[in-house]
């Protein structure tokens, strides 16, 4: 537990504290993330007006942010909480960007994309590096010597290229690999069929 997660228990130490206690603890479990008042309202099963006196005293000791009023009031801890690195990419990721890759993320996992998994894995991981070898190549560009652990702006370009390359390559490899699963999984579907129709014949 942390300390400031132990303050909240030494602040609110009694037992009929102890919804503020497991909302703060609810929150300290979702850092970086604004909590709807309704959420709590439902988690907790404690009307608004509830809710709304307890996260007030939360508040108010600075275990809480908030924002809004009323049905739209949305609070998250005030700190890192139990957060580790997707902690620290909610602050420096526009909000924006963060929710349309929360959006994107369902749609890229292994049941959805099937036989395409793995090119588009390779495909976001090569489209990352030649973005970063970019940078390199831009930043070895203002040193004197021109290079960098003995690697020139102009290798750095090179290789930022083939990456980029590569990348396209395996792109077009996305939907290949998708209309090959598919057309492997209508197949198996029509063997089975065929060979359970044969059974029932005979």
């Amino acid at each position: 537990m942390s300390d400031k997660l132990d303050q909240v228990h030494e602040q609110f130490p009694r037992k009929d504290q102890e919804n503020k206690r497991k909302i703060a603890e609810y929150l300290y479990n979702r850092p970086g993330q604004w909590v709807p008042r309704q959420e709590l309202v439902e988690q907790f099963d404690i009307d608004g007006s509830g809710i709304t006196r307890h996260i007030n005293a939360l508040h108010d000791e600075q275990f809480l942010l908030s924002t809004g009023d009323d049905d739209q009031r949305k609070v998250k801890w005030n700190g890192r909480g139990a957060g580790g690195v997707e902690y620290w990419l909610r602050q420096m990721i526009p909000k924006q960007l963060w929710v349309a890759g929360s959006e994107l993320r369902p749609l890229l996992t292994l049941d959805s994309l099937g036989g395409a998994y793995v090119p588009t894995l390779l495909f976001g991981i090569l489209v990352l590096i030649g973005f970063l070898t970019g940078i390199f190549a831009i930043v070895v560009s203002y040193f004197p010597s021109d290079s960098a652990l003995g690697v020139t702006a102009t290798d750095a370009v090179f290789l930022s290229g083939m990456i980029t390359v590569m990348a396209s390559l395996i792109f077009l490899l996305i939907p290949i690999s998708k209309l090959l699963d598919h057309g492997i999984e209508v197949l198996w579907v029509w063997t089975v069929e065929q060979t359970e129709k044969g059974g029932d014949d005979e």
